[in-house]
């Protein structure tokens, strides 16, 4: 039953990450698993069994999600626009106080406050560069040795950057200047531009995850307080992207953020139990 529940959880992550804008280490912590995958994939080398054991079922919801569900996503980003990036506003608006619990079970230490107003601070400086940027530049389409470095350090950036709560992987390789280039060549599969791509992501995602784990186990109430303020700063990206839709589109909208908001409650209420 636990692997089942871990599969349903990945997948909800998965989904999250063919969403701009949209972070899956966000939906890992709303899902409650996110001190534990990180975890996993910290000490995958020392504790190889347990860390695929528990990695496994994560990771096929994940790419189920992303399979399954990206022709869903994106009829729903397309045609209902607003109600869909509310559904997930709400998600991250309700799983607020689960984290904030989780940040102040041991006495709460002013200094904590400075990582909260730097990571937040860091959203919106990404936001800000994000509506800047020009996702069209420099669209790659054929490997060279340059090209190559670039698609391999700006994937390892943004894997990194994916991991954390509130930061988008696909908003950081928009920054970059990668992103048209990468979905491109996933649409295509274009694989002599893809190698660099996963090799960077896998790069990005066991050092992020090294660097976030021994933050969690020395800075427990600092690290949960980066991440709200992380989770925080996501909330106008997601709004900007949600654009506004009078009539229908605006009652789904309320309709979704109270689901959105429900489900992340009663998960975080079955993670207290």
């Amino acid at each position: 039953m636990d692997f089942l529940s871990r599969i349903v959880k990945g997948l909800v992550v998965g989904v999250a990450n063919i969403i701009p804008g949209v972070s899956g280490g966000t939906m890992a912590v709303v899902m409650g698993i996110y001190d534990k995958l990180i975890g996993a994939v910290s000490d995958l080398r020392k504790d190889f069994k347990n860390s695929v054991l528990y990695l496994l079922p994560i990771g096929i919801g994940a790419v189920l999600g992303i399979v399954l569900f990206s022709h869903l996503i994106e009829f729903l980003l397309r045609d209902f626009t607003m109600p869909t990036n509310i559904f997930f506003l709400g998600l991250i608006l309700g799983s607020i106080p689960m984290i904030y619990h989780r940040a102040v079970r041991e006495k709460f230490k002013k200094v904590s406050l400075l990582p909260f107003f730097v990571s937040f601070a860091i959203m919106m400086v990404m936001t800000l560069l994000q509506n800047v940027s020009d996702e069209g530049s420099a669209l790659i389409t054929t490997l060279t040795v340059g090209s190559a470095v670039r698609l391999l350090l700006s994937a390892a950036v943004a894997a990194a950057c994916m991991i954390m709560p509130g930061i988008s992987g696909s908003m950081v390789m928009v920054l970059l200047g990668v992103y048209t280039s990468v979905l491109t060549a996933i649409s295509s599969l274009n694989i002599p531009i893809l190698v660099p791509v996963a090799v960077g992501v896998l790069i990005g995602i066991f050092a992020g995850a090294k660097i976030i784990d021994i933050c969690m186990k020395r800075y427990e109430q600092q690290t949960y307080f980066a991440i709200l303020g992380l989770i925080a700063g996501s909330i106008l990206p997601i709004l900007l992207n949600a654009g506004f839709t009078p009539g229908l589109q605006a009652v789904l909208s309320v309709v979704t953020l109270i689901a959105g908001a429900a489900i992340a409650i009663w998960m975080g209420k079955m993670e207290q139990n």
